[in-house]
This record gives structure tokens, C-alpha cells and sequence, in this order.
């Protein structure tokens, strides 16, 4: 089995009582879209009321997708079939997901897909 570690930034200041750290065990033949649905499917990123939420999916430090509280899916810059296993090669697999606010998700992605910083929360 492999284990994945998650974690996100609060939401709003009582949001940051305590660590949203977890970790999560899936079958090494994984692919990261399963990945990001068994993310999504145990309600770990909270609904924003208003219903749209931007969230930047990183690894390692880098922006690797948008999930969007309005989608039904992520947009992802790698492809969604990759094993988990094989994507993370050998460092340890673990995301983070920063709240990126109520901004565009659509934009927010053109920005990473084309290898930029997102666009500003002010």
C-alpha cells in the first residue's frame, strides 16, 4: 500500500486551531485523478458558502492543478492516468492544497498550466 500525505491552509481564522495534516493509504497502481477523488469524496477541503472555492493542488512546492468547489473535477498540468506511485518517484508523496480564495479557477489554472504565479488574492 501507499501512503499519501495531505494537508491545506485554513479557511478563516477558527479554521487554524489545529493541523489539517492527515495521510491517506491507496493501492501503489493509483492514478493521481483516484487520488484527487478519494481527496474530494471524504470531505476533506471544506465547502465555502457561496460555493466556490479555489484551491492550487501542489507537490513538492510546485503547482501541479486546480480544484474548484464549483467542478466536479480537477484540472490538472499532469496527466490525470499517471500512478501515483511513478509520480512521485522517489521522494515522499504528499499535497498540499492552498486556498486560493474565491478566485477564477479558470484563470487560476491557465496561470500554472503556463508555468506562472496565480494571479494575486488582492
Amino acid at each position: 500500500m501507499l501512503v499519501v500525505t495531505i494537508d491545506r491552509d485554513s479557511v478563516h481564522a477558527g479554521d487554524d486551531m489545529g493541523s489539517h495534516a492527515t495521510s491517506i493509504t491507496l493501492d501503489p497502481s493509483a492514478t493521481l485523478r483516484s487520488l484527487i477523488e478519494v481527496i474530494q469524496g471524504m470531505g476533506y477541503l471544506p465547502g465555502i458558502n457561496g460555493g466556490k472555492a479555489t484551491w492550487i493542488i501542489c507537490s513538492s512546492g510546485k503547482p501541479i492543478g486546480v480544484l474548484a468547489q464549483q467542478w466536479s473535477e480537477p484540472k490538472l498540468t499532469a496527466p490525470p492516468a499517471s500512478i501515483v506511485d511513478q509520480y512521485f518517484g522517489n521522494t515522499e508523496p504528499r499535497l498540499l492544497f492552498r486556498y486560493w480564495g474565491q478566485a477564477d479557477p479558470d484563470q487560476v489554472f491557465s496561470h500554472i498550466e503556463a508555468g506562472s504565479e496565480p494571479p494575486s488574492l488582492f
